[in-house]
């Protein structure tokens, strides 16, 4: 879009501190859910191993992260990875890099929703998974809508609370076994379970991928921005590896077994009582509202970044009290609502079995943007390659290792899930066209 359209457009208030980013956006990492999906994923590759697994992971994850990390300190605008790819790489890809970014949040925290509806179900089976998954998206909905200062206040509480919950876990875990502490490199996996063990345990801190979106709005964005993604990254995936220590412990010293995220639930209720088992409740609720509060806002802030390039109608991108895009968050709880209860209905209410084909599909969408913009920082450090080596280095090193993790997960996938990503790639270029065409043929009418 060119400057001259862009004109007039307004900009919402930059009002979201470095502890505000931080709060949120560990939030949307949804610790104790993730710790029941993919930490009992990585044990059960990595056994004893796992805790170290996913240290690599963290790693590995903050191998990507750095790349936003570079590129955020150059974009201080709204919309993450769409702007990066928008304005480093072409407009076309810029669109698409987008478009596949609102199909990653918006499956991504509706994931999150599903996950918490798949634990409480089993923990209050007298309700059913609609009345569950309805109170999850009425109360993040419900925060989306009102604004950031109620939804920032309610992060910091509930990822405090969350982080309290995690380590009181953990030390529950921990005394139980006398403090008797176990060496976890002593069995070190085969090659290949322990690639399983890795990726799964990258999984866990992920949530860092709601926070670019948000860069318009946040108070020196160059210094806030980089620095919330790198406390984020090591805060998730640290307090992860060390619960994940603590159950292994406890499983180890009494030779227990864990194969099900539900079989951690009733270790949980088993060895410590309905107590303990309702911290874990109150952890798996907070995951379900803040997760899902936290894509909303980075989903909400990439349509209203979309909007402002002219992609959307331009009712997205007016705001509310000159502070936020309170349209485009209209529409993003619309979606959310539809993606949640679409998936329960097609699959007949079972919300595990829902929770794992949406998250897979958001994987394939967060290896894509995240490979986009590897690239973009590539193609920006080539304009100064001599003094730019460490760039480029780190974002081919990047896009090697998404890539690898996307080879290794497509097998996994089922055809229904894998055409679904490929058909909502195939209508991103589509979309695209058809935006060109209509330009164009706006421009030759100007010209007669």
């Amino acid at each position: 879009m060119s400057k001259s359209s862009q004109r007039g457009v307004q900009k919402p208030t930059r009002e979201i501190g470095l502890r505000d980013l931080v709060f949120m956006s560990l939030g949307g990492q949804a610790p104790f859910l993730s710790i029941l999906v993919y930490g009992v994923a990585s044990y059960s590759y990595g056994g004893s191993f796992a805790p170290v697994a996913i240290i690599l992971g963290t790693l590995l994850v903050l191998l990507n992260g750095l790349v936003a990390y570079k590129l955020s300190t150059k974009f201080t605008q709204s919309g993450g990875y769409y702007t990066y790819s928008y304005y480093s790489l072409t407009k076309r890809l810029g669109f698409e890099t987008g478009w596949t970014y609102l199909l990653y949040s918006a499956l991504y925290g509706s994931a999150y929703v599903l996950g918490a509806v798949a634990v409480l179900s089993t923990i209050l089976p007298f309700f059913n998974t609609y009345q569950i998954a309805l109170v999850f998206l009425v109360l993040s909905s419900a925060f989306a809508l009102l604004g950031k200062k109620p939804s920032f206040k309610y992060a910091m509480f509930a990822s405090t609370l969350e982080i309290v919950i995690m380590g009181f876990l953990a030390i529950t875990f921990l005394y139980s076994t006398h403090f008797t502490f176990y060496n976890p490199v002593s069995k070190i996996p085969p090659l290949s379970a322990l690639a399983a063990a890795v990726i799964f345990g990258s999984s866990i801190p992920t949530g860092y991928g709601s926070i670019t979106p948000l860069s318009g709005e946040v108070k020196d964005p160059k210094k806030t921005v980089p620095r919330a993604i790198v406390t984020v990254i090591l805060l998730g995936g640290l307090l992860a590896s060390f619960d994940v220590y603590a159950i292994v412990d406890h499983i180890i010293y009494y030779h227990l077994q864990l194969s099900s995220p539900i079989s951690l639930l009733t270790l949980i209720q088993d060895r410590f009582g309905l107590a303990t088992l309702a911290f874990a409740t109150l952890a798996a609720i907070n995951d379900g509202v803040l997760a899902t509060l936290t894509f909303m806002f980075a989903t909400s802030r990439t349509i209203y970044a979309m909007t402002v390039n002219g992609f959307f109608h331009e009712k997205l991108a007016e705001l509310k009290n000159g502070r936020e895009p309170f349209n485009a968050v209209l529409v993003t709880v619309g979606a959310y609502w539809l993606i949640v209860m679409l998936s329960l209905i097609v699959f007949g209410g079972n919300a595990y079995n829902a929770f794992l084909t949406v998250s897979f599909v958001s994987l394939l969408g967060n290896l894509y943007v995240h490979l986009a913009t590897d690239f973009s920082l590539t193609r920006i450090s080539l304009k100064r390659l001599k003094k730019r080596k460490v760039e480029i280095s780190l974002s081919l090193g990047a896009a090697l290792f998404t890539m690898y993790v996307m080879i290794t997960s497509i097998p996994s996938g089922t055809e229904v899930t894998l055409g679904a990503f490929v058909l909502w790639l195939l209508a991103g270029f589509m979309v695209a066209e058809i935006i060109d065409m209509a330009r164009q043929e706006q421009e030759d009418e100007r010209t007669k």
